[in-house]
């Protein structure tokens, strides 16, 4: 299972270098987890570009969204990632899935460092 960034989905609503291979991956049914936040972060993004909430939402509804427990607030907190906020929150969210992930599909430098750096592949490349 691969953690989706709001980045990278954010390619599959606009227009952008690596939207293409964004949307091949949810039309070869790429199997996609991510936090709840994703929904907020990926409606205000297709306010911000205008684009329909439909299209935001039947991308939404193609992920498994993994609700943030307290011990996720916690986690982002304890690991120091030296990330913005929602991005934090995103990466304890990543941490807790565990096993279950083999990556982390981002377009942010900084998100994808810090992954590393906690032990997550995760880079821009589409897995095949």
């Amino acid at each position: 299972m691969i953690y989706l960034d709001t980045s990278a989905a954010a390619k599959a609503l606009i227009e952008e270098d690596g939207s293409d291979a964004v949307r091949q991956a949810f039309a070869d049914g790429v199997p996609f987890v991510s936090s709840r936040l994703l929904a907020v972060e990926l409606h205000a993004v297709a306010d911000r570009r205008s684009v329909s909430a439909e299209a935001a939402q039947e991308l939404l509804d193609r992920v498994a969204l993994v609700s943030l427990a307290d011990d996720t607030l916690t986690r982002a907190v304890d690991m120091h990632s030296g990330l913005r906020t929602l991005d934090a929150l995103h990466l304890a969210t990543a941490i807790e899935i565990g096993d279950a992930l083999s990556s982390i599909l981002t377009f942010d430098v900084e998100f994808a460092a810090a992954a590393t750096r906690l032990g997550i592949p995760a880079s821009s490349r589409v897995p095949a």
